[in-house]
């Protein structure tokens, strides 16, 4: 399959538009627990896994990843008039983050002053905001944020100041003012800021995209539709009315169209990959409509958002993920491309039949000559016909390919969903009947069919 030109700006949006979505979530007060994975032990020097790195180191991460994508699909929007929108965010997110320290320091602090004596001040206690804290860093009021911006854009001493956005002319495009100025020790306003400047990013990246190949602006929104039903998800609600909802991250109307988006990238992807993930949303729209199959779910969708990630940043091919020997193990694929053959191998069967039946017969001299001889016709008539059958079928190759395709794609879909085990299919432990994962994965596979998008057939 030939590359398009565009196809690293493709790829590009994609992970932008994953991370925009996963800085976002890693900065929730609520966040996602990710991948729970630790070292066992003090760490030392150990060398990391990136998802054996800390909560903050990961939120780190991605902050840096959504400025090197922003700024190589050139929408990050720095300019000499014009502050960088991922070096704001991640100088607002670590404001956040020391907030929230400050906040859990406070809180230790008075929980220690209350198990004291009144008037015994307590060795070793944090300071509150305004103060100095622990390892003379400076206090929340005052302290500087990463690269030169202080959380409320003061100038910092000694380093670079942010561009004073209310002096940029009036034809050159800013980032606009956040209303309000969140309080430094206020964890709950220097959140609401921050999710307010990734609003506006999200606005100035879809925008500025849309001026160019529709493509690119395609591979950016199905990145953050991916990426959103974990990050953005808040699990216990229940409501049809907030956009954290399952309800509204994995409903028809998202699901729908995460698979037309998907659809439109074919060329940039690997053949079975779009209408695989479309598949496996609509087995995750069913998930997220049964109270008692979601429940617990979020470590299955965590893993899942990692295969759909693996399939669409970094291009890997879907078929890898299906178990050896599945489509053999699967009597229903079997069952079904039979319904494709059964002419041919009913013609041959009833050849094989005959033919076996001619050669036996041979050799008795007490057998009817006409019973011989309309044996071997039914034989040569019977691989004839069948014969014929499949030559009509190659000349049909279209038509072929394209019913194998649908199989198969079935068969990928649900390889690489790792919904949780649903429990409306309860184990019968009787020895005629199918297993739970058997008779799970035939009702999959009918969710997977609700797709609108299905490979490309070759010719």
């Amino acid at each position: 399959m030939t590359v398009p030109d565009d196809a690293g700006s493709v790829l590009t949006a994609i992970r932008l538009g994953w991370s925009i979505a996963e800085v976002r979530g890693r900065n929730r007060p609520d966040a996602p627990l990710g991948a729970r994975v630790s070292l066992p032990g003090p760490p030392g020097h150990a060398l990391l896994l990136h998802v054996e790195q800390t909560p903050a180191e990961l939120r780190i991460a991605a902050q840096a990843v959504l400025g090197a994508m922003a700024r190589a699909l050139g929408v990050d929007g720095a300019s000499a008039n014009q502050a960088s929108y991922s070096e704001v965010i991640d100088a607002q997110a670590r404001a956040l983050a020391q907030a929230r320290e400050g906040t859990l320091a406070a809180s230790a602090a008075a929980a220690s002053a209350a198990a004291a004596p009144d008037g015994v001040d307590q060795a070793g206690a944090p300071a509150l905001a305004g103060a100095a804290v622990p390892d003379g860093s400076a206090a929340l009021a005052g302290v500087a944020a990463a690269d030169g911006v202080a959380p409320a854009g003061a100038a910092v001493p000694g380093m670079a100041a942010a561009p004073d956005m209310s002096a940029a002319p009036a034809a050159v495009a800013r980032i606009p003012a956040i209303a309000h100025a969140p309080a430094v020790s206020d964890p709950a306003a220097q959140w609401d800021a921050l999710q307010e400047l990734i609003f506006k990013f999200d606005a100035h990246i879809q925008d500025t995209l849309a001026l160019g190949p529709d493509t690119v602006a395609c591979g950016y929104q199905l990145g953050r539709a991916l990426a959103e039903p974990y990050w953005a998800l808040d699990p216990a609600l229940d409501t049809d009315n907030s956009p954290a909802a399952w309800q509204f991250l994995l409903g028809s109307i998202r699901c729908g169209e995460i698979g037309r988006l998907a659809g439109r990238l074919g060329a940039y992807l690997h053949p079975y990959t779009p209408a695989a993930i479309a598949g496996s949303v609509q087995i995750w729209k069913h998930v997220a409509a049964d109270k008692a199959w979601r429940s617990n779910a979020e470590e299955y969708l965590y893993r899942q958002m990692r295969t759909w990630y693996e399939l669409a940043a970094m291009q890997q091919d879907p078929t890898t993920l299906v178990k050896p020997y599945a489509l053999t193990r699967n009597h229903r694929m079997i069952v079904r491309a039979l319904r494709i053959f059964w002419p041919e191998v009913l013609g041959i069967t009833v050849a094989a039949a005959a033919l076996s039946g001619f050669v036996v017969l041979l050799g008795e001299n007490k057998v009817n000559s006409l019973l011989n001889s309309a044996l071997g016709l039914i034989a040569i008539a019977g691989f004839t016909t069948a014969g014929l059958l499949a030559k009509l079928k190659n000349q049909a190759q279209a038509m072929v390919t394209r019913l194998r395709q649908d199989v198969y794609t079935d068969l990928v879909a649900v390889a690489i969903t790792t919904s949780p085990p649903m429990p409306s299919v309860p184990r019968t432990g009787l020895p005629l009947m199918l297993s739970k994962h058997s008779r799970q994965n035939a009702q999959l596979v009918r969710m997977t069919r609700e797709r609108g998008i299905t490979p490309v057939t070759p010719n």
